[in-house]
């Protein structure tokens, strides 16, 4: 009885374990089967619910909200990649050229009120204007002619060298072969030409390579100088009653205007553009040899005749409206040209004997006419802003913060028809 209980309680007990391990190995092989076959519906949802990466695009549907942020977002952020580190020195040499400009200015002025409560004479400071202006042409067209010659010459040099390269590589290059003989004789005769400056300008072409401007015609030159001298001296009467139903009050304030527009709209050249580095020989008849010419505005230029010719109707006579206007077209218009050209050929000490003879010269003027107290308000100004002016300058630039990337507008193309 006990035996037949114990047996029925065994298989009830071996019933069940088979049973457990028979679903145990159900649920093994469902999961083996799963992971062979996957079912298709649950794949396509867990794909679904995937995200796709975040692209820096907006013009394309993505699954991210619109304040997302994502971390490669600045990755390629570049900060002040083209900001320049300045010296004090640097700086101040580019400020002097604002004083310079104001010293011009005053000087126009000075010899405006010379002439028109001090009654100087007009002629003399005409006559020292125009030999200065005289000398610097000189000076210029000399220069000029000299950096045009050398420039020419270190162009056909290298021109020489591309065809020797071009000669060694080329299939006719043989020690002992006729046509090597000649055009090694060939090459030896041109660079003994270039050497003794013998070379004509249009043998090689070169001449639309150089940076350097021709040199003036001095014949053309003096025609036109003369042709400006008879129309300046035959318009003098017209110039000197143009403001007479003007009042001084009036014609003062127009005046002080327009010396405001010129120091303001003054041409201040720093950096002038050079010619840009070759990369290699054969690049000579291409086009890497690019110029950049210097420009210079003329708007300036413009604004000092015109309060020449302000100042002018105010004097006495026709001769003083007629100097005056000469003396300030060679100040106002011929002296920055001349002291751009000295700056851009690196004549430092001689931009530097200008520099100081002009805002010396204005200096002492203003001593001699105004007093001390003027002349010592007139350089607390220059001193302000050629000195101070830098320091000024390097103080912002801790606040400069340029940002670049792939995101900057893009400059659209106008096509006009």
């Amino acid at each position: 009885m006990i035996d037949s209980k114990h047996s029925g309680f065994s298989s009830c007990e071996t019933n069940s374990y088979v049973t457990r391990e028979t679903s145990v190995s159900i649920t093994t092989t469902e999961r083996h089967q799963q992971k062979q076959f996957p079912d298709p519906n649950q794949s396509a949802k867990s794909h679904k619910h995937k995200k796709r990466p975040w692209k820096k695009l907006l013009w394309v549907k993505q699954d991210y909200a619109d304040n997302y942020t994502d971390t490669s977002f600045l990755s390629q952020l570049k900060r002040n990649s083209t900001v320049v580190t300045y010296s004090y020195w640097r700086l101040f040499r580019d400020f002097s050229l604002i004083g310079m400009h104001l010293s011009v200015i005053m000087s126009v002025i000075l010899v405006f009120y010379g002439i028109y409560a001090l009654n100087w004479d007009p002629v003399r400071p005409t006559i020292v204007s125009t030999i200065t202006t005289f000398v610097g042409f000189v000076i210029y067209a000399l220069t000029l002619k000299i950096r045009r010659n050398r420039e020419l010459i270190n162009l056909q040099k290298r021109k020489i060298e591309q065809l020797s390269k071009h000669r060694s590589v080329s299939p006719f290059s043989r020690p002992n072969s006729p046509l090597s003989q000649s055009s090694t004789d060939t090459l030896d005769g041109s660079l003994n030409n270039v050497n003794n400056r013998n070379v004509s300008r249009h043998d090689l072409n070169l001449e639309k390579y150089l940076t350097e401007p021709s040199p003036p015609d001095h014949f053309g030159t003096f025609k036109s100088s003369l042709l400006i001298l008879l129309h300046l001296l035959t318009l003098s009467p017209v110039l000197k009653s143009l403001t007479n139903s003007s009042a001084s009050d009036s014609i003062w304030a127009i005046s002080a205007w327009l010396c405001f527009l010129n120091m303001l709209f003054n041409d201040y050249v720093i950096d002038f553009p050079r010619v840009s580095r070759v990369s290699s020989l054969n690049s000579v008849d291409d086009q890497d040899l690019l110029k950049r010419k210097y420009k210079s505005s003329n708007l300036s230029k413009n604004i000092a005749l015109s309060n020449a010719i302000v100042l002018a109707s105010r004097l006495n006579s026709n001769l003083s409206a007629f100097c005056y206007i000469l003396f300030s077209i060679e100040v106002c218009g011929l002296f920055p040209i001349f002291n751009n050209f000295t700056r851009r050929c690196q004549f430092w000490k001689f931009h530097t004997i200008q520099l100081a003879s002009i805002v010396f010269g204005v200096d002492y003027s203003m001593y001699r006419i105004f007093g001390l107290g003027w002349m010592a308000c007139w350089v607390s100004l220059q001193l302000l802003i050629v000195v101070a002016g830098p320091f000024y300058f390097l103080a912002l630039q801790k606040y400069k913060d340029e940002l670049q990337g792939p995101w900057d507008t893009a400059h659209p193309v106008v096509k006009s028809f």
